[in-house]
């Protein structure tokens, strides 16, 4: 076995495509440490004690919420982020180019070249893709209320039905050094650099994650027919046609709300943070494990 040169962070509950013993032997032999991800795991406190004894890779194997889990105590050092996706969208592994196979990922884990990306932050929270608020995360509750062990399309077709019969909206204020607007919306998002969203379906990607700044994004309260009008043109990568879409760009802002919590999707997991939302950007602030030679889709 080679000699220990970091530590690996399984989500077991990701691990539905192939054997987990699979993975974890391949780790195992290229010198990882396997910690298994339960709630239970103080994932932050074990990065840094294992920083202290002097290691440096730390891989994420799951979804963008393992990720989001792991870069906690990664932003802002000299830590760097591996990344296996082997969750469900794994958006933050396809905008940096890290390949979608396992064993491959594992080998760019291993022996890639470190890059050093943007990463942003929620109050205490950091994240690498976005916070939502309205719709995505009551989707993301009524898709929990099912368990890990459903079957994933019935949750999401469970979570679709219950969220659209509720509907539910946020009112908040958002502020920042160019805008101050009042906000009623379904649908609001602050990203970790900007999407494109003239891409078709759901992966509209980054086509860079070093710009240094936020991107706002949200839609005027709209009744149900509307807002099925909106996702037909997001799937058709047609969202800037959708009457009252608004967006800006900036450094940091703050999320006023007249309630003292706030429900947020933050990469796909759900958070409740106290008011106001403080949401600001951290460039070049993650050093992330990439191919040494980019994807052809990916290069400039």
């Amino acid at each position: 076995m080679a000699r220990n040169t970091g530590t690996m962070f399984l989500n077991p509950s990701a691990c539905v495509r192939f054997a987990e013993e699979e993975l974890v032997t391949a780790a195992e032999e290229g010198g990882l440490e396997v910690v298994r991800l339960t709630r239970e795991l103080d994932a932050a406190a074990l990065i840094r004690e294992r920083m202290a004894e002097g290691k440096r890779l730390f891989v994420a194997a799951g979804g963008d919420g393992t990720v989001n889990c792991v870069i906690q105590a990664l932003v802002h050092s000299e830590g760097v982020l591996g990344v296996i996706p082997i969750g469900t969208f794994n958006h933050f592994a396809r905008d940096v180019g890290v390949p979608l196979n396992w064993r491959e990922a594992l080998d760019v884990a291993l022996s890639g070249t470190t890059r050093q990306v943007d990463a942003a932050r929620v109050n205490d929270r950091f994240f690498v893709n976005n916070v939502s608020m309205g719709l995505y995360p009551e989707l993301v509750a009524r898709r929990e209320e099912r368990g890990r062990q459903y079957p994933r399309w019935k949750a999401r077709l469970y979570a679709a039905y219950a969220t659209l019969q509720k509907f539910p909206h946020v009112t908040v204020t958002l502020e920042s050094e160019h805008h101050q607007v009042a906000v009623r919306t379904h649908v609001l998002m602050v990203s970790n650099n900007t999407y494109d969203l003239s891409r078709i379906g759901i992966e509209a990607p980054r086509s860079t994650l070093e710009e240094g700044r936020l991107s706002v994004y949200w839609l005027p309260h709209l009744p149900r027919l509307a807002l099925m009008r909106f996702l037909a043109h997001y799937l058709a990568g047609r969202v800037h046609e959708t009457p009252g879409f608004r967006s800006f760009r900036t450094a940091r802002m703050k999320v006023h709300a007249s309630k003292h919590h706030l429900r947020v999707g933050v990469d796909g997991e759900l958070v409740t943070f106290d008011t106001p939302l403080m949401i600001t950007i951290a460039p070049h602030s993650l050093l992330v494990r990439v191919n040494r030679v980019a994807p052809a889709s990916r290069r400039p």
